[in-house]
């Protein structure tokens, strides 16, 4: 095994240890005994560090999100000239990007820490299970970041032994992809076997289906490279058979699905999802997920929002005190048209309904005075002449109100009821707390009908309505279809509502998965929220089982399919009806937004026809050697080899 460890990865492995309280790693503390080993207590907190980029980093706002979404078939640039057009159309890609520095430099911070760990196990004094069940948690979580980084940067350097004076070097050596994915699979095998099927203190590690789960990832990524693993199977056919065998043996790893989509980004169902394999878990208001107390929150529902503050005139809440959808100030991803026609394709599945806001709404707020209160002008608005023309509302609509349909019961953080939203009944005569409803409060039942539409400011309908249907909401009403223009691709902004309005739009459905509403979630300025992110769910491997067979020709894909279909609503299909294709639309379907479009294309090769396809503009400036990402400029400039360790092709 190489011993070869640059400055840089050792100073991302002590980093590391800032998550944890210092004290835990004072050599003096009581943590270590006489002898020099450590007391099961504080091995255990070098265990949380391995945790710690999650929901501090990967899942914290952006970076990992257009890593791993953006440039692909399901979404494009709600506007033009961004400086996100490199990640969405890969046009002035760069070395020195912060985005690809991030991936690379937390998924190197936390090996190390998982190194740290898995090296460790023999200087600590405690039960042997217990140690044990550590090792399997750090090397669960080393597979995880090393797949994220052979995936993203490909060959880079395997280092399976922790950072210190023995093996720190100025030179740096990249490892196979081969020697990357035996290391991956060997890991995650070993976590199989000895991790728990739960843990009693804390919900938020990864358990016996964490390993499983990624243990099939990890084959039916590999595939995409021909791999072999060490019994003379394909990798493709050990993804089929670890999917399958997981999703035969429910209480061996203990997995459970929820019976309708409906619950699984319920924000009822957050904490604890029941359909989670593995999360980033955040931090409750007044407690924490876990242990160390030092968790950031996740903003990554807003990169989603569409620029709401276009649309104050119709009552909606711009910035900071937005405390439905939170703050819309980084619009970064509007859905593909291919996308859409995904969910368009049959609408009884309900997974376009719970994936998307698609309506949106005011609210009123009683702790600002009776002027905000249902019927207050503050926050019901009459359509008048002028916003008819602004926003190209039917002239047969002026004298009608849009009310909200939302109350905040309180704005004052001293007040229990800080931020927690009520929902008005249909006359705005009587409401209900959050807490109190069944969740799913962004989610009105679609199509919308008319006689709710008063409390509906603008609804972007997934179903294409006439003019004359238009008119039967008093709002702001645009066809999903409308986003695009003739060849199918987004316009960054679109048509004028009326002819006599200055008024370019640009609002669009949101994707709403990592968007938690009411005060259990409520962030920073309403730009984080407080939730779980799922890094992966039970639904994957079902798809994973699905795409297999497909490739393999096995003849059962439509079974793993038609348990995600039945259970939103969707229509049944034969195995007749399922290609690859199919099961790229399913993928989109049941998984779009949650950081794994870009690795799907990937590993099928699929990028250069399915952008054609569906990502024009994208299509247009790929390369066959963005299938990797440029090594980080930072790590080369620290290295004594750069020469030698070489920048990836096309870069």
């Amino acid at each position: 095994m190489k011993k070869i460890y640059t400055l840089v990865l050792f100073f991302a492995g002590v980093l590391s240890l800032g998550s944890c309280d210092l004290d835990e790693f004072n050599p003096n503390n009581s943590g270590q005994l006489s002898d020099g080993s450590y007391t099961l207590e504080t091995y255990k907190s070098f265990v949380n560090s391995c945790y710690t980029a999650l929901i501090n980093n990967l899942y914290q706002s952006s970076d990992y999100l257009v890593c791993t979404e953006a440039g692909t078939d399901i979404w494009e640039e709600p506007k033009s000239g961004s400086s996100y057009q490199r990640y969405h159309s890969y046009n002035s890609m760069k070395t020195d990007d912060s985005y690809y520095y991030k991936v690379w430099q937390y998924s190197y911070l936390c090996i190390n820490s998982c190194n740290i760990v898995v090296d460790g196990a023999t200087n600590v004094t405690g039960g042997e299970e217990e140690i044990r069940e550590c090792v399997a948690q750090a090397r669960c979580l080393r597979a995880y970041y090393y797949m994220n980084l052979v995936e993203q940067f490909g060959n880079v350097s395997l280092q399976l032994k922790a950072a210190d004076s023995d093996n720190i070097s100025f030179s740096a050596e990249r490892s196979t992809v081969p020697e990357i994915y035996a290391a991956i699979i060997e890991d995650l095998k070993f976590a199989v076997q000895y991790l728990p099927v739960s843990f009693s203190d804390y919900y938020s590690r990864v358990t016996k289906k964490s390993a499983m789960g990624l243990l099939a990832r990890a084959y039916i990524n590999g595939a995409g490279y021909e791999l072999v693993d060490t019994d003379g199977k394909s990798y493709l056919e050990k993804a089929y058979d670890t999917a399958t065998s997981m999703i035969q043996n429910q209480a061996t790893y203990g997995w459970e699905m929820y019976s309708a989509f409906a619950d699984v980004f319920n924000e009822n169902n957050n904490r604890n999802n029941k359909e989670a394999l593995f999360i980033a878990a955040g931090a409750e208001r007044n407690s924490d997920a876990y242990t160390n107390g030092n968790y950031s929150q996740s903003e990554m529902f807003r990169h989603f929002l569409p620029a709401l503050g276009t649309y104050t005139d119709l009552g909606l809440v711009d910035k900071t005190s937005n405390f439905v959808y939170g703050r819309p100030n980084s619009t970064i991803f509007l859905p593909s048209k291919y996308l859409m026609d995904c969910f368009a394709d049959d609408m009884n599945d309900s997974r376009y309904r719970y994936s998307f806001i698609s309506a949106y709404s005011s609210y009123s707020i009683p702790a600002w005075g009776a002027t905000y209160e249902y019927g207050g002008t503050a926050c019901a608005k009459e359509i008048t002449t002028k916003l008819s023309d602004k926003f190209g509302i039917p002239a047969s609509n002026i004298g009608k109100t849009v009310y909200p349909h939302f109350n905040l019961e309180s704005n004052n953080t001293a007040d229990a009821n800080y931020c927690q939203l009520a929902i008005w009944n249909a006359n705005g005569t009587a409401k209900t707390t959050q807490d109190k409803t069944e969740g799913n409060i962004l989610h009105p039942a679609i199509p919308l009908s008319p006689s709710e539409a008063h409390q509906y400011a603008i609804y972007c309908s997934l179903k294409t309505l006439t003019d004359a249907e238009k008119a039967q909401y008093p709002g702001l009403v645009l066809n999903v279809s409308e986003l695009y223009d003739e060849n199918g691709t987004a316009r960054a902004v679109y048509d004028k509502p009326a002819a006599n309005s200055a008024l370019w739009l640009s609002i669009y459905p949101a994707l709403s998965k990592f968007n938690m509403p009411g005060n259990k979630y409520v962030g920073r300025d309403a730009q984080r929220k407080t939730l779980d992110v799922m890094v992966m769910r039970m639904a994957e491997v079902y798809l994973i089982a699905a795409e297999a067979s497909v490739r393999l020709n096995k003849g059962d894909a439509y079974k793993y399919l038609n348990e995600l279909r039945t259970r939103s609503g969707a229509y049944s299909v034969s195995q007749s009806d399922v290609d690859l294709d199919f099961v790229f639309d399913e993928y989109a379907r049941e998984l779009c937004g949650e950081c794994g479009r870009w690795y799907l294309l990937k590993r099928n090769h699929a990028f250069e026809t399915r952008l054609a396809d569906y990502n024009k503009r994208a299509a247009t400036t790929f390369k066959k050697e963005y299938y990797l990402r440029p090594i980080p400029t930072k790590y080369l400039e620290t290295i004594n080899n750069p020469a030698e360790f070489g920048q990836n092709p096309g870069y």
